[in-house]
């Protein structure tokens, strides 16, 4: 098990929907989640599509280096997480 930060843009307007999508996804996957950040609204640098706000959150947890690639793939299939970058940690 290695430790990772997960931080997703939300799509504005569809932000619970998405935080529960994240984390059902996670728990599938069994990743631990070990804290979590709402870092809020912002304008985004570059629109992503149409959205130019987005929803900032940040998820530190655990899990198989094989499950990550898995997760981050149905990140990307969910239209309410416009982006998503998981890095790994080390602490």
């Amino acid at each position: 098990m290695r430790n990772y930060e997960i931080t997703n843009i939300l799509r504005e307007g569809a932000v619970e929907e998405a935080k529960t999508a994240v984390k059902d996804i996670l728990a599938k996957h069994a990743i631990t989640i070990q804290n979590e950040e709402d870092w809020g609204s912002k304008r985004l640098w570059h629109p992503i599509g149409n959205d130019e706000q987005g929803h900032f959150t940040l998820i530190k947890c655990t899990g198989a280096p094989a499950e990550i690639a898995k997760i981050e793939h149905e990140f990307k299939l969910n239209t309410n997480i416009l982006k998503t970058l998981v890095i790994r940690s080390h602490g």
